[in-house]
C-alpha cells in the first residue's frame, strides 16, 4: 500500500512559477532575517509582497484577499515557502489574528480588518502570555504572565500595565492584547482586545532583542478601549489569542526544530575532532540520539494535530501539546548544539570562524525568542501525553 503523496503536472508547473517568483522577490537570507535584531522591516515588506499575490491566504477567495488556490496548489505554495524558511509569514501574528476573526468576529468591521490582514496591509503584534493544555481540553492561562488589567468603565475598559508583544515590523498598527478584568469570580476574567498602536497612553519601551521575533515590552497607561474593541466575550480572551493558522496536513512541512535537528546531525557526522567525526564520540552520540528522538516525537505530535483539525476541543489540546513539546525540544536542541559544536556554536554569521555559517547561533537566538517562562519540560509533557504507558 502506497501512502506517499504524488504531485500532478499542474502542481509541478505551479511549483516552478512560485519558485521563480521567490527567487526574484525574496531575500536569499530570508530565514536569517527572522533571527536578526534588524530583520523585522525587511520581513514586513516581504509580507506585503506576498499579500499582493494573495499568498498569505492562499485558499481564501480573491474578494477576501486570498489567491483562491485549490488544495493541491496550496500544498505546493506552502512547501516552497517552507523550503526557504518563509512559512512563518503565512503563520505570522497578523494571519493568526485573521484566523481568530473568522471564528470570533461577527461584523463588517471585522470582515474589513480580516481582508486587510490577508493582503499584509496592517502589522500586528500579539501579546505573549503563557498557555498550557488542560485535561478537559483547550488552553489554560497563567494569570501572572499577562501583566495587563482592564477596568470596566461605562461602555469600555481602561487598560494598564506592561505586556510582552511579538510580531513583524519595527512598529505595529494593531496590538492584539489580553487583559484581566476584575469580577465577582474568584479569578479575573481574561478579555481579548484589539487596540490601535497609536492610541493615547501606549508606549513602546526600548528593548534590545536577540531576533526580529523576540518579544518586546509595551506599556499601557490608562488606555481607553471600547467594548466593541473586544474580540470574543470576557473570560475567553486566552482562547481567542491562542488562535493559530491551520496548514494542510498533506503538505510536507517539517518544523524548524526538525530541520535544525537534521542540520546538527549532518554537522556532527562531517566535522571532526582528534581525527574522528563528532558523532562517534560516545557522549555526543547519546545526546544526539536523544535530540533525534525528541524531533521525531515533535513530528508525530504535529501530524496528529493536523489530522485532528476538525475535532474541536481535541484539536485544541493536540495543537497546544505539539507546540509545547516543540518549544521544550528546541530548548534542549539549543543546549545540545552548544555541547557538540562547542564555542563556535555561539558565533554569528559575520564571524568567519562560526560553525555552519552561524546556523547554530541563529538556532539559539530563535529558541530564546520563542521561550515561555514557566513552560513545562519534556518530562512533564510526556506525563500529560501518558507516553510512559508505552513502556508498560
Amino acid at each position: 500500500m502506497d501512502f506517499s503523496y504524488h504531485y500532478t503536472t499542474e502542481q509541478e508547473d505551479f511549483r516552478e512559477r512560485v519558485s521563480g517568483w521567490l527567487e526574484e522577490n525574496a531575500p536569499t537570507d530570508a530565514d536569517a532575517l527572522f533571527d536578526s535584531a534588524d530583520g523585522g522591516a525587511a520581513l514586513a515588506e516581504l509580507e506585503r509582497k506576498l499579500g499582493a499575490m494573495g499568498w498569505l491566504a492562499p485558499a481564501e477567495p480573491s474578494e477576501r484577499g486570498g489567491a483562491a488556490l485549490s488544495p493541491d496548489l496550496s500544498v505546493v505554495l506552502l512547501e516552497e515557502l517552507n523550503r526557504r524558511g518563509l512559512l512563518r509569514l503565512i503563520q505570522s501574528e497578523a494571519q493568526a489574528l485573521r484566523t481568530a476573526l473568522q471564528v470570533w468576529g461577527t461584523g463588517e468591521r471585522e470582515a474589513s480588518l480580516s481582508q486587510s490582514l490577508a493582503v499584509g496591509e496592517r502589522a500586528v503584534w500579539r501579546h505573549r502570555v503563557s498557555l498550557s493544555p488542560r485535561a478537559e481540553g483547550g488552553p489554560a492561562l497563567d494569570p501572572d504572565s499577562v501583566g495587563l488589567t482592564a477596568e470596566p468603565d461605562a461602555d469600555g475598559y481602561i487598560v494598564n500595565g506592561v505586556g510582552l508583544f511579538s510580531g513583524l515590523g519595527d512598529a505595529p498598527a494593531i496590538l492584539w492584547t489580553v487583559a484581566l478584568v476584575e469580577s465577582d469570580d474568584p479569578d479575573p476574567l481574561p478579555v481579548c482586545l484589539l487596540i490601535e498602536a497609536n492610541s493615547e497612553g501606549v508606549t513602546f519601551a526600548p528593548s534590545r532583542t536577540v531576533s526580529a521575533s523576540a518579544p518586546r515590552p509595551v506599556r499601557f497607561e490608562d488606555v481607553w478601549a471600547l467594548r466593541t474593541d473586544a474580540l470574543g466575550p470576557e473570560g475567553e480572551g486566552h482562547r481567542v489569542i491562542s488562535a493559530e493558522v491551520s496548514l494542510d496536513p498533506n503538505a510536507d512541512l517539517p518544523s524548524w526544530v526538525e530541520t535544525e535537528t537534521g542540520a546538527l546531525l549532518d554537522y556532527a557526522r562531517s566535522a571532526e575532532s582528534e581525527g574522528a567525526p563528532l558523532s562517534e564520540n560516545p557522549i555526543y552520540a547519546r545526546i544526539l540520539v536523544e535530540a533525534y528522538i525528541a524531533s521525531r516525537v515533535s513530528r508525530l505530535l504535529r501530524m496528529r494535530a493536523g489530522w485532528l483539525e476538525s475535532e474541536g476541543e481535541r484539536a485544541s489540546e493536540a495543537k497546544a501539546l505539539a507546540s509545547l513539546w516543540r518549544r521544550a525540544t528546541a530548548t534542549e536542541l539549543s543546549d545540545t548544539a552548544r555541547q557538540v559544536v562547542g564555542p563556535r556554536a555561539l558565533l554569528s554569521t559575520a564571524d568567519p570562524q562560526s560553525a555552519a555559517a552561524g546556523r547554530f547561533d541563529r538556532l539559539s537566538r530563535r529558541e530564546l525568542a520563542e521561550r515561555q517562562p514557566g513552560a513545562p519540560d519534556r518530562e512533564a509533557l510526556a506525563d500529560a501525553l501518558e507516553l510512559g504507558k508505552l513502556k508498560e
